[in-house]
C-alpha cells in the first residue's frame, strides 16, 4: 500500500512539472522575445527608418510620424 501511495506522488509530481513546462512554452510562443531584429521602414516624406511597430501606416505607405503621413498625404 505504501509503495501505491509513493507511486501516486511521483507521479503528480511529474504531471504538475510538465504542465508547468507546457505552460511556459506556451507563453512563450504567444510573447515574441523583444531582442528579435524587426524590420525597418522608410518614412515616405522624410526617408528616416523606424521600426514596422511603431511606423504609422497611411494610404501610400509607411510614416515616422502622424504629422509627416498627414503632410504627405494631405
Amino acid at each position: 500500500m505504501k509503495y501505491l501511495v509513493l507511486l501516486l506522488v511521483v507521479w503528480a509530481g511529474v504531471w504538475w512539472i510538465r504542465q508547468q513546462r507546457l505552460n511556459s512554452m506556451a507563453q512563450d510562443a504567444t510573447h515574441p522575445n523583444p531582442n528579435t531584429p524587426q524590420t525597418m521602414l522608410p518614412c515616405k516624406h522624410c526617408g528616416i527608418h523606424v521600426p514596422e511597430g511603431d511606423a504609422v501606416h497611411g494610404v501610400s505607405g509607411s510614416y515616422c510620424s502622424a504629422s509627416h503621413r498627414q503632410a504627405a498625404e494631405g
